[in-house]
């Protein structure tokens, strides 16, 4: 880092500082799909609920009130 005049070495100290924020855009970016893969995921699945419960809920009807009891 330090030059053996007592300089700081701002070129190295710029470039590090640079790659830092490019490994976080890429960190950023990388979370940013896992998180639109998960809603998607998440919505599918929440269909899939939606269906099971009408499907319940029809099969449900379908049952004669005296059986119910």
């Amino acid at each position: 880092m330090a030059e053996t005049n007592g300089n700081y070495d701002w070129q190295e100290r710029m470039r590090r500082l640079e790659d830092n924020i490019e490994r976080n855009w890429q960190d950023h970016e990388r979370k940013d799909r896992n998180i639109q893969g998960l809603r998607e995921s998440m919505v599918k699945q929440k269909e899939n609920v939606d269906n099971l419960l009408l499907a319940l809920r029809n099969l449900i009807d379908r049952i004669p009130p005296e059986n119910l009891r």
